[in-house]
């Protein structure tokens, strides 16, 4: 893949990633970027168990939101039109190193060990993008994202139920179920 579309093709996941809002915010969105990673381990064909997910929904609910959007640095370029206009003018060698930094940073995200991802992970996950805006990381209140307040329409728990009738493999675990 020509390195510039391999840039743009992890800055707009990172994009997607920095782009959810509410509860549409999730631990799984953290698989689509590092999915893009020349290291990426295979994509599991069944669903964890429900205690594991709910787990990681409660430690996303913890470590990875905020009370207030984070503000709107100076200098942010806020046109979409303009956000990869940095690659037109590199060099071979530059896109070359641009998609190190990238990935490096996208790799950077995924091997946290020893403690929880936050916020702070997400923030520094998002500096890479040459647009520098800012993410809102609010979530719902804690019974509608962790509870049954709004089910079966939302919160984690409604949302692995609608994976339970699908067939194993047929997962798309970015959209709701059934598959």
């Amino acid at each position: 893949m020509e390195k510039a579309k391999e840039i743009k093709k992890l800055r707009d996941a990172v994009r997607y990633h920095r782009d959810q809002k509410g509860d549409d915010r999730c631990w799984l969105d953290d698989d689509r970027v590092w999915a893009l990673l020349p290291d990426a381990p295979p994509k599991h064909d069944h669903l964890p168990p429900y205690e594991e997910m709910m787990k990681k929904c409660g430690a996303f609910y913890r470590y990875r939101r905020t009370e207030i959007p984070d503000p709107e640095p100076m200098g942010a370029i806020t046109d979409p039109k303009e956000w990869d206009s940095d690659l037109i003018l590199m060099t071979q060698e530059e896109l070359e190193g641009e998609l190190l930094r990238i990935r490096a940073a996208v790799r950077t995200h995924r091997e946290i060990n020893g403690r929880e991802r936050t916020v702070d992970d997400d923030r520094e996950l998002y500096s890479i993008l040459p647009e520098r805006l800012p993410a809102d990381f609010r979530l719902p209140l804690e019974s509608d994202f962790l509870g049954e307040a709004k089910a079966p329409h939302a919160g984690c728990p409604s949302f692995w139920r609608s994976h339970e009738t699908c067939a194993a493999g047929a997962h798309d675990m970015h959209t709701w179920g059934p598959c």
